[in-house]
């Protein structure tokens, strides 16, 4: 009776060192070189980093830390079944004192902005509401303008804070004449760069640190945090 599992394990052991190696490769991608990000979650003295799978309360405030030897180009988008794709970095309609390429160092997305009293007011995005099923947040980093995602950024829902007085944040429609990209419960995000780095990043334990190379793409690094509403909000 003991020769089937010796022969099982056996078998399973290549199996197992090939995923060793490959994760091995997978974490030498993210050099010394590749930009960081840290997710960041609540505000004031309640900020706690972010973990992937994080179980969060309706609305909660996130933020963005990213690192970089050199400036550098940061598309961030948010996925779920219930909104479809939208998009939280750059959003024309988003007054921070950040634009691209961010600057060499860290800066803190969605940034600062000045309210009507002249006071410096701390950005954030939130956590949506009612929102089933997991959410997916992508990064994506690159030295050079991506025309790929360019050319989505118009046609998406996006966050602003160019509507209340008070700058407060809030998800709104395209520019007028602009068709949005995609509907609600739309299945998949809508570029296959997107997709690729969505996919590349679904078995990261942490989505803190160095990022790795988007696979394919030369110079273009990628990270993605995952979270879904917890029970009972």
């Amino acid at each position: 009776m003991a020769a089937p599992k010796k022969s099982l394990t056996r078998r399973l052991l290549p199996v197992a060192a090939a995923l060793a190696i490959a994760g091995y490769f997978w974490q030498r991608q993210a050099s010394a070189d590749a930009p960081a990000c840290t997710w960041r979650v609540g505000t004031g003295t309640e900020i706690k980093q972010a973990k992937n799978y994080d179980e969060l309360p309706a609305e909660s405030p996130f933020r963005l830390a990213f690192t970089a030897i050199a400036p550098t180009y940061v598309y961030v988008f948010s996925h779920s079944i219930v909104d479809g794709t939208l998009l939280l970095w750059p959003s024309a309609d988003l007054k921070s004192d950040l634009a691209q390429p961010l600057p060499t160092g860290m800066a803190t997305l969605p940034g600062k902005t000045e309210t009507e009293k002249s006071e410096t007011k701390e950005l954030a995005w939130t956590t949506r509401s009612q929102v089933q099923g997991t959410s997916t947040v992508v990064v994506i980093a690159a030295l050079q303008p991506l025309p790929e995602l360019e050319a989505i950024l118009p046609k998406l829902r996006r966050w602003s804070n160019s509507v209340m007085p008070d700058r407060s944040m809030l998800v709104t429609k395209p520019a007028l004449g602009e068709t949005p990209l995609a509907p609600p419960l739309s299945s998949e995000l809508p570029s296959e760069l997107l997709r690729r780095a969505a996919g590349a990043t679904i078995s990261l334990v942490h989505p803190n640190g160095p990022m790795p190379l988007v696979p394919g793409f030369d110079d273009v690094w990628c990270s993605s945090w995952r979270f879904v509403e917890k029970k009972g909000q």
